[in-house]
């Protein structure tokens, strides 16, 4: 259970350096690129690229929590799917008004955002849910 929660918090700590250097080089390189290019495909072009390490950070955790508990494994999947998703929505969503012109792409980009933050929800709460049973059955177990 503590080796558990010790790799749980190195994951995040991992998680929050990334996320501080993404947003570092965003401020520091990326918007002077595009503000000196007049060009801001190179900030679309950036994101892409961020969103590649997010995904292999969110295979880790699922890895992690595979080894700890594999009973879980349909859970954990439909989390790291979820991930993928939120990443894809998280691209759409800065960058739809240059990927898209239309108001129907608008719309169903929008809409494709709302359903990944209802389901991100959904399993989220599931995943509390199960994680928790099935941590008080292996305390019990202790």
């Amino acid at each position: 259970m503590n080796e558990r929660m010790t790799q749980e918090k190195a994951w995040k700590h991992l998680f929050d350096q990334w996320i501080f250097g993404l947003f570092g080089t965003l401020f520091v390189l990326m918007l002077p690129i595009s503000l000196w290019t007049d060009n801001l495909m190179w900030g679309v072009l950036y994101i892409a690229c961020t969103l590649i390490p997010l995904n292999m950070l969110y295979v880790k955790r699922y890895r992690m929590r595979l080894g700890f508990e594999p009973e879980l494994k349909g859970l954990f999947r439909r989390q790291l799917v979820r991930d993928g998703i939120n990443s894809v929505a998280f691209f759409l969503a800065l960058n739809h008004q240059f990927l898209f012109t239309s108001n129907v792409a608008y719309v169903c980009v929008t809409a494709f955002i709302s359903g990944a933050m209802l389901w991100t929800w959904n399993v989220e709460t599931q995943t509390k849910r199960q994680d928790m049973a099935y941590m008080h059955v292996d305390k019990e177990a202790i």
